[in-house]
């Protein structure tokens, strides 16, 4: 009788290692792209994600005076372009003249702002994904820009007011890649019931078993943010444990799974 238990335990053993493995492997979104290795919301940038196999590249899109989107996380274009002064006051024509790579090194002299169109065209043929984080624009003219390079399902929607992803979501119910942030795991069935988003956004803090478990039994993915410029491995650890579905980062060369 005493053998029973350890042959029990044997038994066990495959059995928790197969569970373990059957964890799916969460997708990586590079934060404004490969942004420690080529300048944010580039076209380098995006080739860096495409090179390194990173599912997705996440981007901030906000619109010229002339209302040709482009990429850009600040509404002023002095941070990362040689231009000053918000993108808003700027017709495309110059905006295509600015350099937005010396600030990022000397390497990336005369990298352009990219027109999202640009970004588009290049990620289509490739598998890339895209995470569009929305900054300004009309919300059917960007949608239709996306489609038109057959990216409609290949791209995700994240926007930082509740109020316009609930305007998103009631204009375009049929898109299934809505982002919505979670700020406080206690909203999360609110999120969930007044939203209906695919996709729930949270820090990875705020994240447990339960949580994911929700989730996934309400048919919802979880990204877990994990940015900064700190050592990061025990987050990372962590979403993979849990089971996220995505991890944002802003090193997503870290992440991204050996082959």
């Amino acid at each position: 009788m005493k053998r029973l238990p350890v042959l029990i335990a044997i038994l066990l053993v495959p059995l928790v290692f197969s569970c373990r493995e059957s964890v799916p492997y969460p997708q990586i979104s590079g934060h404004r792209g490969a942004n420690f290795i080529a300048p944010e919301n580039t076209l380098a940038s995006a080739d860096s994600c495409i090179k390194l196999g990173i599912d997705v590249m996440e981007c901030d899109v906000v619109l010229s005076k002339d209302s040709v989107f482009y990429l850009l996380h600040d509404s002023l274009l002095n941070r990362t372009t040689d231009g000053r002064g918000p993108i808003r006051e700027w017709y495309s024509r110059d905006l295509d003249r600015l350099d937005a790579g010396s600030w990022f090194g000397d390497k990336w002299k005369g990298q352009k702002l990219p027109r999202f169109s640009e970004l588009l065209a290049k990620a289509a043929p490739t598998g890339l994904k895209l995470t569009v984080d929305y900054r300004t624009g009309d919300f059917r003219e960007l949608v239709e820009l996306i489609d038109s390079y057959g990216m409609l399902e290949r791209t995700y929607f994240t926007f930082s007011s509740d109020e316009d992803t609930k305007r998103f979501r009631a204009m375009f119910p049929w898109i299934h890649t809505l982002q919505a942030y979670v700020r406080n795991p206690g909203d999360l069935d609110k999120v969930l019931d007044e939203i209906h988003p695919d996709i729930a956004v949270m820090w990875i803090d705020e994240i447990d078993r339960k949580v994911v478990q929700r989730c996934h039994d309400r048919d919802v993915k979880v990204l877990a943010l994990i940015l900064g410029l700190d050592d990061k491995t025990a987050a990372n650890k962590k979403a993979i444990r849990l089971g996220v579905d995505v991890i944002a980062t802003d090193k997503p060369e870290l992440l991204v799974k050996k082959k």
